[in-house]
């Protein structure tokens, strides 16, 4: 159970309380946040591909790149890959596919365009994206301000 500082008025203070799960905890004392919610069948049985793939991939220059972090862990996580990366106005990343991972993109802030398979999605704050292995995708920013977000990259097992 995760401890959680919680403001006690009487004494002006902070003081530490355990989390049972509720919205004040944090995203670690949450179970609700640990589960993963699987894409529902259609009336056809099969999911679009591109409804839960939308697009990852850095700036193809760094004139369009103002901050790119990359956190490789060798010897842990064989072959994972955390990018996080802020993209400029008008920024654009060309189409390409990655045949040997599957990527995961999560925006914190910004707006953005994808194309996926063909298909133009946007993406806003808190959209979560999954390209599988092969499928093309592009992207570039919407708006005039900064895009941010996560990359996760894994191998195909």
């Amino acid at each position: 159970m995760a401890m959680v500082p919680v403001r006690d008025a009487k004494r002006d203070a902070w003081r530490p309380m355990a989390c049972t799960g509720g919205p004040a905890c944090p995203f670690w004392g949450r179970r609700s946040a640990l589960r993963v919610r699987l894409p529902r069948p259609t009336g056809w049985g099969i999911v679009p591909r591109y409804t839960y793939r939308r697009l990852a991939k850095l700036p193809s220059t760094a004139d369009q790149l103002r901050r790119h972090t990359v956190l490789n862990l060798p010897g842990m996580l064989h072959g994972l890959s955390f990018e996080h990366t802020v993209m400029e106005p008008g920024a654009a990343v060309p189409i390409s596919t990655e045949d040997d991972s599957g990527i995961l993109i999560f925006t914190i802030a910004g707006r953005g365009v994808m194309v996926l398979d063909g298909d133009r999605i946007e993406v806003s704050a808190n959209d979560l994206v999954h390209i599988p292995a092969g499928v093309p995708y592009g992207m570039h920013t919407l708006g005039g301000t900064d895009w941010v977000y996560v990359v996760l990259q894994a191998p195909i097992a």
